[in-house]
């Protein structure tokens, strides 16, 4: 089965419309007559199959091709492929109806929908101008649904198709006069319709209600039954579904590792990798000697070293390769790629070291300058403090911890430095007085030292305005004495 099969099997029944003669009930009868069925069959023992109708129905939307791949005798034997159908899903049952196993009745009902339909064994061109008159009916007739039996053997289904064949000739006779489809098969469909449906809900419910159908099952025919479950739900992306069957899958077959290693395939071809590397490691298990297998596990691991170096995460890089390596010593490129990471390792290490050195440097020049800022000397302070800026500037972007570092370094270091600034300007009275001290200017070399242009100028101004009105007051005081 394939991914998305009911869209391929819609496709392939338009491709092959006409080129194949009809020979049973078309595509709508034959849905109707597999929803009518799983109705009938839910309604027993309280089933409740019609939660899996999609399921189901995907199976009766099947190609022609894709059935006669599921049931090589359908075209020269189709009561034989009916029967060992029958004893094949009787032997995978188990305990829970999966969505597999209704997609299997589905496929199945079309196949017993066809041998008890009408003009199975008529001429082939009355017989598909029947079959195409019926496919158009709006009104498929009163269906008549009967109480369930179980099938004793195939020859209870022989007798169906019998009976359903029985008025080939009056049908044929009609279409060859050209009443067509307006007489007894008009008559007959509800009755002819109705006889399918319950064929069909019969063979579904002898597979599960009876126990074991007679059938020599083998153990290759229900490890393909099993891989061909897998495939159909990968195809629907349903792991889930897989994961909920997969117990009473392991009780049909042992899991052995070429059945592990296919399985493993679908899913990787379906981008599920690392469920997929669970069953190549499990193939691997019980066959050490497997060389595909322990490739397919290195390259995965390798392609998720490839993934994480392309995001930059060096050590899972390394950790992947050294994995690929340990699986498959002899993988293509996991050894060069091994020593290329080494390399971006051992460079991004001694990167972060110079940075981390250059974030101590500038830390201890902060500590520097708060001692000197205890002692007062507050333009040696603002020097040391321009100095732990410039080393938190080396520190560059590539690393968020240290990069986190630089910024908060950067950021108190600033703050301080206007804090200190702004003390400095706030005292600057203290360098006036009464007349010029002759150490005044000693004293602002002493405290100038370090502090910008600006804060220098705003030095110079206040004590100018402060000597200018030392100078007025003398003045007016030289003038009130005289």
């Amino acid at each position: 089965m394939k991914k998305h099969l009911l869209l391929y099997s819609l496709i392939g029944m338009l491709a092959l419309g006409c080129a194949l003669p009809a020979i049973a009930w078309g595509p709508r009868v034959q849905l109707a007559v597999v929803d009518t069925a799983l109705k009938l069959v839910s309604r027993e023992e309280n089933l409740q199959l019609t939660r899996l109708q999609d399921a189901a129905r995907a199976g009766a939307a099947l190609s022609p091709l894709e059935m006669e791949e599921l049931f090589p005798e359908m075209q020269s034997d189709p009561l034989r492929a009916i029967e060992n159908d029958m004893a094949l899903l009787s032997a995978a049952r188990g305990a829970r109806i999966d969505a597999y196993f209704a997609f299997r009745l589905g496929a199945l009902g079309k196949l017993v929908g066809r041998v008890t339909a009408p003009m199975a064994s008529a001429d082939p061109a009355p017989r598909s101008q029947y079959y195409n008159d019926v496919e158009q009916v709006a009104d498929m007739g009163n269906l008549k649904p009967e109480t369930r039996k179980t099938l004793k053997s195939i020859a209870d289904l022989e007798r169906v198709m019998r009976e359903a064949n029985a008025g080939n000739d009056l049908i044929t006779g009609e279409y060859q006069s050209g009443s067509g489809f307006r007489g007894t098969a008009a008559a007959r469909l509800g009755i002819d319709i109705s006889r399918s449906v319950n064929a069909v809900a019969d063979v579904w419910w002898t597979i599960i209600s009876a126990g074991a159908v007679p059938g020599n099952i083998s153990e290759a025919q229900l490890q393909r039954y099993v891989l061909d479950a897998c495939d159909f739900y990968v195809g629907r992306d349903s792991l889930a579904e897989m994961d909920a069957s997969e117990p009473n899958y392991r009780k049909l077959v042992k899991y052995s590792a070429d059945m592990n290693g296919k399985i493993g395939d679908m899913l990787y071809a379906a981008g599920f990798r690392e469920r997929a590397v669970k069953h190549y490691e499990e193939a691997a298990a019980e066959a050490p000697d497997r060389r595909d297998i322990l490739e397919k596990i290195g390259n995965y691991h390798s392609e998720v070293a490839e993934e994480a170096l392309k995001k930059g995460l060096l050590e899972e890089a390394m950790a992947g390769f050294e994995k690929a390596l340990a699986v498959n010593l002899l993988h293509p490129t996991a050894e060069r790629s091994r020593l290329e990471v080494a390399g971006l390792i051992k460079q991004r290490d001694e990167q972060i070291a110079l940075y981390q050195s250059q974030l101590k440097q500038a830390e201890d020049l902060q500590s520097l300058a708060e001692e000197e800022a205890g002692k007062n000397r507050f333009a040696e302070a603002v020097a040391l403090l321009k100095q732990s800026e410039e080393s938190y500037a080396m520190v560059g972007d590539e690393f968020p911890s240290e990069a986190q570092r630089r910024a908060r370094g950067i950021r108190d270091v600033r703050a301080r430095i206007e804090e200190l600034q702004q003390g400095l300007l706030t005292n600057t009275l203290a360098f006036s007085g009464a007349g010029f001290a002759p150490d005044r200017d000693a004293l602002i070399r002493e405290y100038s030292g370090g502090i910008d242009l600006e804060t220098l100028k705003a030095l110079i101004r206040l004590e100018y305005d402060a000597e200018i009105q030392r100078l007025n007051t003398q003045f007016q005081s030289t003038v009130t004495l005289e």
